[in-house]
């Protein structure tokens, strides 16, 4: 049996590569580290939304919505645990197929398909806004804020497998 997580898309506060890095490594600075691991994805069917009050987004079901993000390439289970536990009880692990681009190029039409795991909001959802929320917003606003509250603290998740 493999050890290797099922491959996770990641939408939200994680699309900022120093907050991952830092989730994954405990470093905010070991951004090259995790590179490698990410592809530009699309996930059809749902729908980012601001949540009111929080810093970080909703995802919902919308058939008539995707929303674009990473497929991150886990490569330990403790990696995954760590995002886990990043995310919390609000979201819900939900399977679903990601459109991944074959290049960086945002023209590149051609892509391929790949079942992928996704944080799904299961909160309360009188918390979930009509406006989208946007990862330059929090890039400029609220990322320094974060990472300064998270230094020096690590998420759990065994460095072993």
């Amino acid at each position: 049996m493999s050890t290797t997580p099922k491959p996770l898309f990641v939408y939200g506060t994680l699309r900022a590569l120093p907050l991952l890095a830092w989730a994954l490594t405990g470093e905010a600075a070991q951004v090259d580290v995790i590179k490698g691991m990410l592809r530009k994805a699309t996930v059809s069917g749902y729908k980012r939304c601001v949540l009111h009050g929080c810093d970080y987004p909703a995802a919902i079901k919308d058939e008539n919505s995707s929303i674009d993000g990473y497929v991150l390439l886990l490569e330990t289970t403790s990696q995954r645990r760590k995002l886990d536990d990043f995310e919390g009880e609000v979201y819900k692990v939900t399977p679903v197929t990601a459109s991944i681009k074959h290049s960086e190029d945002d023209n590149d039409k051609e892509e391929d398909t790949i079942e992928v795991d996704m944080y799904v909001w299961d909160g309360d959802m009188t918390k979930v806004s009509t406006e989208p929320w946007e990862l330059e917003r929090f890039l400029a606003d609220r990322l320094d804020d974060w990472l300064d509250l998270f230094n020096g603290i690590e998420l759990v998740g065994s460095s072993e497998d």
